[in-house]
């Protein structure tokens, strides 16, 4: 903008303020666990008969420079509750409103105030109003700011620290604010997906946001890929071009379209992602009182959430259970009405007197590898099964000729106990003169010289009775081709 120019845009933007002649569009915030509109955005718009579009950019630093960005704040904040009470429906009575406090508005002592009467006059409840500040507005007088929001927090008035990473981006600054959201800049979100320095700086803002309580946000998401490299990374919402451009009055269920087309970045391809050295366990953390306080970002891939769905509730709530420390294994439940199983340690930390001061807990999933015993233990049983009640001699022995398992077929057909053969060999039950004969077939399925044979033999019982019998013995090998044991189905001859 030219000098030139200032004083006469200046002019418009003051009677354009004080007529009312601007406008207030919003943009969607979307919930990233299920693509579900959590919240919208405030952003001040300006059509000037003369000057025609003016960008946000020109019109509000000019309003900052000049000192009518405290009137044009409060007629935006004003604005923008008045029309978010009109969406307040059953479905849509939490739904968030974000809007933009600069710098100037924070410092005025009027500002708490101000927006006391926008939501008595609108009568939007205070936990529904999120003020976003950025960090240049509370790095100038952290003391004096920090008092500001504690004030309207009280009321129950919300706050978002905007557009972190860039600036100071201090991590100090979460800790002694009432924040209840982090915002990562655009452009850090712009190279998420291809970037892997980038990436990691999203992941260490998220964990540690996480860590504090905190939920995260994402500016400027514009590319499907995008969306779907924070969903890994367990970022709670997120806003831009991919999910709804602005738009001046909503309505809630059609101005967003990308709801319905969620389920192309709702469930990440591991091959698209940009890898991270991150764990695949899943972390949890909760304090002396066991109120959970951090939860890695895999909670999304083991249990269909988001780790905000779970900072701030009993431990005992999220795990089923108060585990007490050591090993554990644990059934809990996937938002999908599944549950996954985990395994893994619960250690307490302590601090110097020897008192609690943390719960930690490690956990892996091992709903595959417990699914794969089941349905080995179900293999096994229906083997016992058909091999205890089988009507002929069957009979398990390994390549030395050691008898592994017998049924009671074969117990009755040699008139000995299951018990007493398990103690044998099959040449202990064999007639003498067929008891060479027997060792060369061992030895050619063993050598692998044959894999099965035929023959008509006889066994002998305690009392001498000799019992001839036909035997169809077969080699049986593991699923690697190692030799197992060779089993054995007898028939009297």
């Amino acid at each position: 903008m030219a000098d030139s120019e200032a004083p006469m845009m200046a002019e418009r933007l003051r009677a354009a303020i004080a007529g009312q002649r601007l406008d207030v569009h919003f943009q969607p915030v979307l919930d990233l666990s299920d693509g579900a509109t959590v919240g919208v955005e405030t952003l001040a718009r300006w059509y000037d008969e003369e000057l025609g579009h003016v960008p946000p950019d020109r019109f509000i630093a000019l309003a900052e420079s000049t000192g009518m960005v405290v009137d044009l704040g409060r007629w935006v904040l004003r604005k923008a509750c008045r029309r978010a009470v009109d969406w307040t429906t059953a479905d849509r009575e939490d739904l968030l409103l974000s809007v933009n406090v600069s710098p100037v508005q924070l410092r005025e002592e009027s500002f708490p105030d101000d927006v006391t009467a926008a939501l008595e006059e609108s009568g939007l409840p205070a936990h529904r109003l999120c003020l976003e500040v950025t960090e240049t507005a509370i790095v100038s007088d952290v003391a004096e700011v920090a008092a500001t929001l504690w004030r309207l927090r009280d009321l129950g008035v919300q706050f978002a620290l905007d557009d972190f990473g860039t600036g100071h981006s201090s991590l100090t600054l979460l800790r002694n604010l009432p924040l209840q959201i982090v915002k990562i800049d655009r452009s850090l979100i712009r190279r998420v997906a291809v970037d892997a320095q980038d990436a990691v700086l999203v992941q260490l803002v998220i964990d540690a946001a996480h860590t504090l309580g905190l939920r995260v946000c994402a500016e400027g998401v514009e590319e499907e890929v995008q969306a779907r490299q924070l969903v890994a990374m367990g970022c709670d919402t997120g806003q831009g071009w991919l999910f709804g451009r602005p738009v001046p009055m909503p309505d809630l269920d059609h101005s967003w379209g990308p709801v319905s087309g969620a389920g192309s970045w709702l469930q990440p391809t591991e091959s698209e992602l940009v890898p991270l050295s991150g764990s695949e366990n899943l972390v949890l953390v909760a304090d002396r009182g066991r109120r959970v306080t951090y939860v890695s970002a895999s909670c999304r891939r083991i249990l269909g959430r988001m780790p905000s769905e779970l900072v701030g509730r009993p431990l005992a709530d999220v795990l089923g259970d108060d585990p007490e420390d050591g090993p554990v294994t644990i059934r809990l439940e996937h938002k999908e009405h599944d549950f996954r199983w985990v395994r893994g340690i619960v250690q307490s930390l302590t601090d110097g007197a020897g008192q609690v001061r943390e719960v930690l807990c490690v956990l892996t999933d091992v709903t595959s590898a417990l699914r794969r015993e089941k349905e080995l233990a179900d293999s096994e049983e229906l083997f016992r099964s058909a091999f205890h009640g089988a009507p002929i001699g069957i009979a398990l022995s390994d390549f030395g000729g050691r008898l592994l398992r017998v049924n009671p077929a074969m117990a009755e057909l040699v008139g000995r106990s299951v018990e007493e053969l398990l103690e044998m060999s099959v040449a202990d039950i064999t007639h003498p003169d067929d008891v060479r004969r027997d060792e060369v077939n061992l030895t050619e399925v063993r050598e692998g010289a044959a894999e099965q044979h035929l023959v008509r033999k006889r066994y002998l019982r305690p009392d001498g009775q000799v019992v001839p019998v036909e035997v169809h013995a077969a080699s049986v090998r593991t699923a690697d081709g190692e030799p197992y044991c060779i089993v054995a189905h007898v028939l009297p001859a």
